[in-house]
């Protein structure tokens, strides 16, 4: 067996145990070419045809396989809904796969791969989606659901920054989630979903604070001599601006120095910072005592 071989034989990257000895390849063929490399175990009697870019890739090929071993009468859902759509996996289980069922059958919660029972009926905005995977919303509250309630805030503000759902289908979704346990947090946290969210960092960030009692404007505008610019959050009724730093945020030198001379200008304009970075993100007594000082400052230099 060579790397044509098996390449030839897959489907998106992936290939039966079954499909293999169909083709002539004997058991310790395949094992010679796991042995080798050719071949990657995914789920049981599923390989891929190449190794995995990192967990999220990992994922995918086994979600795939996962989705293409049960024929169509399973859908992708819960994380591998969000891996599928490219959505943030905050707090979730990479490691194993869910699929919901279209029709009746069991749970099934094998080693990599969880299977659910099928969904009720869905509601006409849910529907029409995509053939392999249950509705982005209902995706959304499924891995709020298996992870924590932030891993539904987070997802659903960056599903709809892309307008791949709205606030409505998230409602639909709740509802039609309402019998599983759970489901009062997550439908209470998604009430703060907002579209103008746009990153993770910036979901939970924002979450913290509203829970400390701050109301928040995302994407305030501030009019400076450069023109306008934008922070992540105002704190309504302050002067004070909240920004969430991503190591991404700033790619290189030149983007650093042109987020100098943005913040530069702002100040110029008497505004304050309360700046975060993702290490930070889960220090409630931090993020309060942060804000606090920058509302404090902000103060005195209005006075």
């Amino acid at each position: 067996m060579n790397g044509m071989d098996v390449e030839q034989l897959a489907r998106d990257d992936v290939v039966s145990a079954a499909r293999l000895s169909a083709a002539g390849h004997s058991d310790a063929a395949i094992a010679a070419a796991v042995r080798a490399g050719l071949l990657v175990p995914l789920i049981r009697g599923w390989y891929s045809v190449r190794p995995a870019r990192d967990a999220r890739d990992l994922h995918w090929l086994r979600a795939t396989a996962g989705w293409r071993r049960f024929g169509g009468r399973a859908l992708l859902s819960h994380q591998s809904v969000l891996v599928a759509q490219n959505l943030p996996d905050y707090a979730l289980d990479l490691g194993v796969v869910h699929l919901t069922r279209k029709g009746h059958g069991t749970t099934r919660n094998g080693r990599g791969l969880k299977v659910h029972r099928a969904l009720p009926d869905l509601p006409s905005p849910l529907s029409g989606g995509l053939p392999d995977r249950v509705p982005t919303a209902v995706g959304v509250v499924q891995a709020g659901l298996e992870g924590v309630p932030l891993t539904a805030l987070v997802a659903a503000d960056a599903a709809l920054h892309r307008g791949l759902v709205t606030a409505e289908q998230l409602d639909l979704a709740c509802d039609l989630m309402a019998g599983c346990r759970g489901i009062g947090p997550v439908r209470a946290i998604l009430r703060e979903a907002d579209e103008r969210i746009e990153s993770p960092g910036e979901s939970i960030i924002g979450h913290r604070l509203r829970a400390l009692g701050y109301v928040l404007d995302p994407q305030f505008e501030v009019k400076t001599d450069l023109g306008p610019r934008f922070a992540d959050f105002r704190i309504r009724g302050t002067r004070v601006l909240v920004e969430f730093d991503g190591a991404q945020k700033y790619g290189g030198r030149e983007a650093a120095f042109e987020e100098k001379r943005r913040e530069d200008a702002m100040r110029r304009k008497g505004y304050f910072f309360a700046r975060y970075v993702w290490d930070e993100r889960d220090d409630v007594r931090l993020i309060g005592a942060r804000a606090a000082q920058a509302i404090a400052d902000s103060r005195r230099w209005a006075a």
